[in-house]
């Protein structure tokens, strides 16, 4: 029989539309939300305005779930924690580094705020847990999770209280198996092993998780480099690996995959998954960009190391 589960999200803005090739706007990520979230579970969000807290209250209330509703309100996030958000901008602020890095357009390169609030997901649950709205197993959840019926259909049927056993660890969710590749050679490449838009655990481990994500954020900083909540959960992982148990997953499949298994993939899902020409064509088009990404990655470094005197 599984466990219920206390579901802690948020929404902080981060201006996400202006992000060529990135682009996300509020509304959407609303949208997004009113999905998943009409699971019969405790919710706790975390916002900026009033007028979103008052949204999603309107939205839970017309599902007659009000009553297993907590929203706050933090009107700037980055009172929350000044020197890891002025730790990350120094290292954003640094055009050098961008050039090391494989995908130097992606946000978590040169978007300091981005890769702030994606580290402030275990802070939000440790607050509410300290607050006393949430004991027992909770969840944090994005609150773009599925991203509106990918890979879940949205039509699929959401109204169920989502549970499950999970081990009385912090559960992560991995899209490949972990290795000892150097942290410095992952965070350049930009590779991924841990998922973050899930991360499941009980109560009384929330406060040394939220440490372990700190601790890695500034030993990663002082090395000149950023990232966002990924690879960070990685280095905390490594840090303390008997508090952590590992699932292996796939982007947004987790509700379906433990305790939500009556919930329907999209038709878009299973076309991508299924063994045809199309997807395999998907896959060649994929490795065709991921080589010519390699190719300017390896021209840049090239230049960077030609301006070098040696002596």
């Amino acid at each position: 029989m599984g466990h219920g589960i206390t579901i802690v999200t948020a929404f902080f803005r981060i201006n996400r539309s202006n992000w060529q090739g990135f682009e996300r706007t509020d509304e959407q990520y609303f949208e997004h939300f009113k999905v998943w979230a009409k699971v019969k579970n405790k919710i706790i969000v975390y916002v900026e305005t009033d007028e979103m807290k008052d949204r999603i209250l309107s939205f839970r209330k017309g599902l007659s779930l009000d009553d297993r509703t907590v929203v706050h309100v933090v009107p700037n996030c980055l009172d929350i924690e000044p020197q890891l958000y002025c730790s990350l901008k120094a290292v954003a602020d640094n055009s050098i580094q961008r050039d090391y890095r494989l995908l130097r357009k992606n946000p978590e390169v040169w978007n300091a705020m981005y890769n702030y609030v994606m580290l402030l997901k275990a802070w939000c649950v440790c607050d509410a847990l300290h607050r006393g709205d949430a004991a027992g197993m909770v969840a944090w959840l994005d609150f773009g999770y599925n991203h509106g019926g990918d890979p879940i259909d949205k039509e699929s049927d959401f109204s169920f209280e989502w549970s499950y056993d999970f081990p009385e660890k912090i559960n992560l969710f991995t899209i490949q198996d972990l290795d000892n590749r150097p942290i410095f050679d992952i965070v350049l490449s930009m590779d991924t092993y841990i998922m973050g838009g899930v991360i499941i655990g009980p109560d009384q481990l929330w406060d040394e998780f939220w440490d372990l994500i700190k601790q890695s954020v500034f030993e990663l900083t002082s090395c000149g480099l950023a990232d966002d909540d990924q690879n960070v959960l990685l280095m905390a992982y490594r840090k303390k690996p008997e508090i952590f148990a590992l699932h292996k997953s796939y982007w947004s499949v987790q509700m379906k995959q433990f305790g939500g298994e009556h919930l329907k993939w999209s038709d878009s899902y299973l076309a991508i998954t299924k063994p045809s020409l199309r997807n395999r064509l998907r896959v060649i088009a994929k490795w065709c960009r991921h080589k010519k990404d390699c190719m300017a990655y390896a021209i840049r470094i090239y230049n960077h190391l030609s301006k070098i005197e040696v002596h």
